[in-house]
C-alpha cells in the first residue's frame, strides 16, 4: 500500500501549487465577521491498545473490549457531552464542526443466561452521544450536516459463557446556530458517500472488524447575507505503532482536492477538524497533512491572530483525570482558503482547570483535546 500512496500522492502533491495560484484571495465583497469552533467530544478511551488487540488472539481482544468499555463508562460521557455543548453556548459560533460523536448500545445474544449488558462495571459506556448533545443544546443549534465513519459489531463475555454484541458508531457533524441558514453539499465526487458526507478512499483495516473509516462533511452556509462553504474532518492519527502515516497523508490530499475543487470563487471556504498534524511534527516519507494543507494554500486561522500564543489542543490522559493540563500538540484546527485580514477573540477552550467538571479541581477534563475557536473577519 505505502509504494502506491507514495506515487499518487507525489503526483498530487506537485500539481497543489496551480491549484493554490488558482484559488481566489478574496473573490466576494466585504462580509461581516463568522465565528467558527471545532471540537472533538472524545469517545471516552484509548483505541489504540483495541487495535493492537485484534493480532492477539480472541481473548486478549475480549479483555480489551471490556477495559475500553470499563473506561468509557468511568469517564462520564453524559456529563462531559454537557460541559463541551455548554461551550458551544458560551462562545455562540455561527457554525461548529464535531468530531468523535458516537454512539455506543449493547444487546445481548438471545441465547444468553446473563446480560453483560447491565454488568455495572460497562453499562455507564453505553449512550448516544449525538442525542445527548443535541438534548444539551436545546434548540439553539441544528444539525445540519453528518458523515457516519468506522462502525462494527463485536462480540464480548466476562465470563467466556455469556455473550452480548457492542455495537458502536462513530460520526463527524456540523451544528448551525438557530438563526443561521445553511444546507448539506450534496454533489460530492466521491466513491464512498456516507450520510450527508462522504467516507475517505483510504483508511486503516482492521481485519475481521473491516476498517477505521473516517471522512467529511460540508455545508453552505449564509450569514448576514454573505455565502460560505463550511467543511469538518477528522484524519487518522499520525503514523506510528500499527498505523502507517501515508494514511492520514493521502487522506489530506483527497480532502483537500475535493474542498477546493468544488467550492466556488464566490463561496468562501472554511476548513475545520482534528487533523492530527501539528505545524511542529517531522516529516516521514510523506508529507504531513499541514504541510499538505500550507502547500495547498490553505491559511491557518491560528496564525492570524494577534500575539504569539501556542494554542495546544491534545492530548488530556486518557482517563481525562491529570489536575495540570498536559496538551502539547496543536492539532485541531481551522483553515481558510480566502485569508482573513483579521481575525478575532480566536481561542482554545477546554484547557484550563475552571473548564473541568465537577467538583471543583477534581473533575475530569471534558474531553482529551481543547476545543478551537476563531472569529473571521473577511
Amino acid at each position: 500500500m505505502k509504494r502506491i500512496l507514495v506515487a499518487t500522492i507525489a503526483a498530487t502533491f506537485a500539481s497543489f501549487a496551480g491549484i493554490a495560484a488558482a484559488a481566489p484571495s478574496n473573490a466576494v465583497g466585504p462580509a461581516p465577521t463568522v465565528d467558527v469552533m471545532t471540537q472533538n467530544q472524545y469517545l471516552g478511551a484509548d483505541i489504540a491498545p483495541l487495535i493492537a488487540a485484534i493480532g492477539e488472539g480472541p481473548e486478549a481482544f475480549n479483555a480489551a473490549v471490556i477495559k475500553a468499555l470499563m473506561q468509557i463508562a468511568a469517564n462520564q460521557t453524559p456529563a462531559r457531552v454537557r460541559m463541551l455543548s455548554e461551550q458551544i453556548l458560551a462562545r455562540r459560533p455561527h457554525l461548529v464542526g464535531l468530531q468523535e460523536v458516537w454512539e455506543f448500545a449493547c444487546f445481548p445474544d438471545s441465547q444468553a443466561k446473563v446480560n453483560h449488558c447491565d454488568n455495572p462495571m460497562v453499562k455507564g459506556a453505553f449512550s448516544n452521544h449525538l442525542a445527548l448533545t443535541e438534548s444539551a443544546l436545546a434548540g439553539n443549534y441544528v444539525l445540519k450536516g453528518v458523515v457516519q465513519n468506522f462502525t462494527a459489531t463485536v462480540p464480548f463475555s466476562f465470563d467466556g459463557v455469556n455473550l452480548a454484541y457492542l455495537s458502536v458508531k462513530d460520526r463527524d457533524v456540523i451544528f448551525a446556530r438557530s438563526d443561521v441558514t445553511a444546507t448539506p453539499f450534496k454533489q460530492y465526487p466521491c466513491s464512498k458517500p456516507s450520510q450527508d458526507g462522504c467516507n475517505f478512499e483510504i483508511d486503516l483495516p482492521l481485519g475481521a472488524l473491516g476498517s477505521v473509516k473516517r471522512g467529511f462533511v460540508m455545508v453552505d452556509a449564509e450569514i448576514a447575507g454573505a455565502p460560505y462553504r463550511f467543511v469538518n474532518t477528522h484524519l487518522e492519527v499520525e503514523g506510528g505503532g500499527p498505523i502507517p502515516g501515508e494514511v492520514q497523508a493521502a487522506q489530506a490530499i483527497q480532502l483537500t482536492q475535493t474542498v477546493l475543487g468544488t467550492t466556488p470563487a464566490d463561496r468562501r471556504l472554511i476548513v475545520v477538524g482534528d487533523m492530527n498534524s501539528s505545524p511542529n511534527d517531522a516529516p516521514s516519507s510523506l508529507p504531513t497533512p499541514y504541510q499538505i494543507f500550507y502547500a495547498a494554500g490553505l491559511a491557518d486561522a491560528w496564525l492570524l491572530r494577534p500575539g504569539d500564543v501556542a494554542g495546544l489542543t491534545c492530548c488530556q490522559l486518557e482517563d481525562l483525570s491529570n489536575r495540570v493540563s498536559v496538551l502539547v500538540r496543536r492539532i485541531d484546527l481551522i483553515l481558510t482558503r480566502e485569508v482573513p485580514p483579521r481575525v478575532k477573540d480566536a481561542r482554545v477552550i477546554g484547557e484550563v482547570a475552571a473548564d473541568r467538571l465537577a467538583p471543583p479541581g477534581r473533575g475530569l477534563w471534558p474531553s482529551d483535546h481543547a476545543s478551537v475557536a476563531a472569529g473571521l473577519q473577511y
